[in-house]
């Protein structure tokens, strides 16, 4: 019993040292953590990352030209824009999302109470960064308004907003770089009188404030945003959600009067957030929420996506009409794909535009010209460009270009192409653009040594071929035309001459002069046009039937009509 008492006791001091010793050889499971996962920094300052549970740090940032950062984490804004800093550790990288401002602005005073209508306050903005497109606005103006005080001009980084209470209410005052409303603001919070609140109870005696920076948040499910809310009362401050199922509220950490909340989309929806006093729950706010669908590639969105799926994503915007739209793309995205969607979801083609497949015509004598595009970033295969009868070949080589990013030698184009090698030479000339009658410069990539004799056959042969001419245009210089069938009038714009191409039989007399008139501004006497001049002086308007239509002619009470009569039935003022 005493060898087995002595065994046992020998085995439990070797576990014991063993655990001991495997316990120490287990290295730390304290993970590596970035200090900050996402900061704003103004151009041309700086702040410093830290990571911690980590020996060794290798730092990095995904786009030196908008944030820099050195061996010690310390990032440095360089230009606007959005970028990553990278945080590598053994294994693990870290990632800090950093968004660069051109400016930074705040204000002397951010909470405005007025008394009423007519009461004005005087506050200071200081603006680091740049002044340019400095902008006011307002959330309400019957509340409130704003103005620069006058003489508006700056004390280095200062300058002063007048606030003018308009009624009764709470609104809220910016001021924004106007290049840069999104990311470079400051707001003001203003009360005139007593705050307005939904179903406001005038028989309790709270007075606290609740002020969301936004009362409509669009989120898409899987994203989130982080809305700041206002309140005198911050203990007091509570919230509830009308829809769990499709967005949640997560509370952060106070700053003064101010917390963050974090909207976390869930499903596609919409819901509402109420922000409320605890302490008397007539007194609150609501804010809509709108949750769209999972986030993807080359779908269309009705307001702009806050997230994107990868650091190198961009958001395009697609104009329909007067409608804006939004779609997020990948780096590297095919420009001809989105001309595609978009013409196929709005029903709408345009002429000169690249497309994936082919294009569905907008006249019927429209055509396309198909091409094998050489731009590497894209998927290969044919490529097509709608046209209209009698195209610009000149467009349609600029958009291949733009679209290859790619311009041929001795080829004609309405842009300044970039040059293939250090040593090509651009050749520039102007023609008169047909359809508008204006002067438009032509380029042409040229390479070194080139042949003298074709670069002028070709400026020769683009010259020529924009001889054409369109009726009743107006040109600034004097177009070749068929003597056989047309005639060519003249006549002066602020002393220099202008030219028209009228055909010589079936001319119409009144587009011609409306024409005319159009181009100088200017009425004459005894022309006939189809909208009535304004007389002055001696002057008056004669309603007269020409071809079956009214015309208006301005005459004068001073000359011998009788004399005129002719000219106004040839009505042929102009030198032919």
């Amino acid at each position: 019993m005493t060898m087995k008492k002595t065994f046992r006791s020998l085995m439990s001091v070797f576990l014991a040292v063993f655990l001991v010793v495997s316990l120490m050889a287990v290295p730390s499971s304290a993970a590596a953590k970035l200090n900050k996962t996402s900061i704003t920094l103004t151009k041309g300052y700086q702040t410093t990352l830290t990571v911690s549970g980590a020996s060794s740090v290798t730092w990095s940032t995904g786009d030196k030209s908008i944030a820099t950062v050195s061996s010690k984490g310390k990032v440095v804004g360089k230009a606007p824009g959005t970028t990553y800093v990278y945080a590598k550790t053994g294994s693990t990288t870290l990632k800090c999302k950093v968004k660069v401002v051109a400016a930074k602005i705040s204000a002397s005073n951010s909470e405005v109470s007025l008394d009423a209508a007519g009461d004005t306050q005087i506050v200071t903005m200081t603006v680091k960064g740049s002044h340019s497109g400095l902008t006011v606005g307002t959330t309400n103006k019957s509340v409130a308004s704003a103005s620069w005080v006058k003489p508006v001009e700056w004390d280095g980084n200062k300058i002063k907003i007048k606030i003018t209470a308009k009624g009764e209410g709470s609104c809220r005052i910016k001021v924004y770089l106007k290049n840069y409303s999104s990311s470079c603001y400051k707001y003001i919070d203003v009360t005139v009188g007593d705050s307005l609140y939904e179903e406001d109870d005038p028989d309790t005696d709270s007075d606290m404030t609740i002020l969301p920076y936004t009362q409509k948040v669009e989120v898409n499910a899987g994203s989130t945003y982080d809305l700041q809310v206002y309140s005198t009362k911050q203990s007091n401050l509570t919230y509830s959600i009308s829809d769990s199922r499709v967005a949640t509220v997560t509370a952060g950490t106070a700053s003064g009067n101010y917390r963050t909340y974090t909207i976390r989309g869930v499903s596609a929806g919409s819901t509402t957030v109420r922000f409320y006093d605890k302490t008397n729950t007539k007194k609150y706010v609501d804010v809509a929420v709108i949750v769209g669908g999972n986030l993807q590639y080359y779908e269309f969105y009705t307001s702009k996506p806050t997230s994107t799926l990868a650091s190198g994503d961009k958001v395009v915007t697609i104009q329909v009409n007067t409608t804006n739209y939004y779609m997020l793309v990948p780096e590297g995205y095919d420009p001809a794909y989105v001309n595609t969607l978009t013409a196929q979801k709005f029903g709408k083609y345009s002429y000169y535009e690249v497309y994936t497949t082919m294009p569905v015509r907008i006249a019927s004598d429209d055509t396309y010209k198909t091409f094998t595009h050489s731009n590497s970033a894209y998927n290969y295969g044919t490529r097509y460009v709608l046209l209209p009868a009698n195209y610009d070949e000149v467009k349609y080589n600029t958009a291949v270009a733009q679209y290859n990013n790619y311009y041929e030698y001795y080829v004609v184009y309405n842009v300044s192409p970039t040059v293939q090698n250090a040593w090509d030479n651009i050749q520039t000339w102007s023609v008169t653009d047909s359809s508008t009658g204006k002067s438009v410069t032509r380029y042409m990539l040229v390479p070194y040594n080139y042949d003298t004799g074709r670069v002028n056959d070709v400026i020769a042969n683009d010259k020529d071929s924009n001889n054409t001419y369109t009726y009743y245009i107006p040109y600034s210089t004097r177009p070749k035309y068929n003597s056989s069938t047309d005639m060519l009038v003249y006549y002066k714009k602020g002393g220099a001459d202008r030219y028209m191409v009228v055909p010589k039989t079936g001319c119409d007399i009144v587009k011609r002069n409306d024409a005319i008139q159009k181009d100088t501004g200017t009425y004459e006497t005894y022309v006939m046009y189809s909208t009535s001049p304004t007389p002055t002086g001696d002057q008056y308007v004669e309603p007269m039937t020409w071809g079956g239509r009214t015309v208006y002619v301005l005459r004068s009470t001073s000359e011998d009509n009788s004399s005129r009569a002719s000219t106004i039935t040839t009505n042929a003022p102009y030198g032919t």
